[in-house]
């Protein structure tokens, strides 16, 4: 059985909500860059920072907070 995500330690509610944070910017920054009044390579590399740490950050969270791992009997 799963564990809610209500139920994880501190660190690995904040790290994905940080990650989850990062996408939505990243993807807000990425639909309105032609509205932005900026180089668009600045908000080209900002986007993917944000988007490539996102991705980091929620994979790391995956593979450390061990979700659905068997109980011991």
């Amino acid at each position: 059985m799963c564990i809610p995500n209500r139920e994880l330690d501190p660190k690995a509610r904040r790290n994905r909500t940080i990650g989850s944070m990062a996408l939505v910017i990243g993807l807000l920054l990425w639909n309105f860059r032609s509205i932005i009044p900026a180089n668009k390579d600045l908000i080209d590399g900002v986007c993917g920072f944000l988007l490539g740490f996102s991705i980091t950050i929620n994979l790391f969270g995956l593979r450390r907070a061990r979700r659905c791992r068997e109980e011991a009997v």
